[in-house]
């Protein structure tokens, strides 16, 4: 069964494809500039979760290579 995280990536990147496709169509200033904002407001939050899902494994990396205790363990 696809996960929740998933289905968010999908929505996302339809989301982004609409309106990317959608904003330059558009004659009317007012709508060309709400969609814009809308476009940059989901291409926002999906960059902000693709670093939440990089950026603990950097912050884990560099915690355990920094403490030669953690080094030491084999993986």
């Amino acid at each position: 069964m696809p996960s929740l995280d998933g289905y968010l990536h999908v929505i996302g990147l339809e989301l982004l494809t609409i309106l990317g496709l959608v904003t330059p169509l558009l004659n009317d200033k007012a709508s060309k500039r709400v969609l814009s904002s809308a476009l940059l407001l989901v291409l926002t939050f999906m960059l902000m979760h693709f670093v939440t899902h990089l950026l603990p494994d950097k912050i884990a990396d560099f915690i355990y290579s920094a403490h030669h205790g953690y080094r030491s363990i084999k993986t």
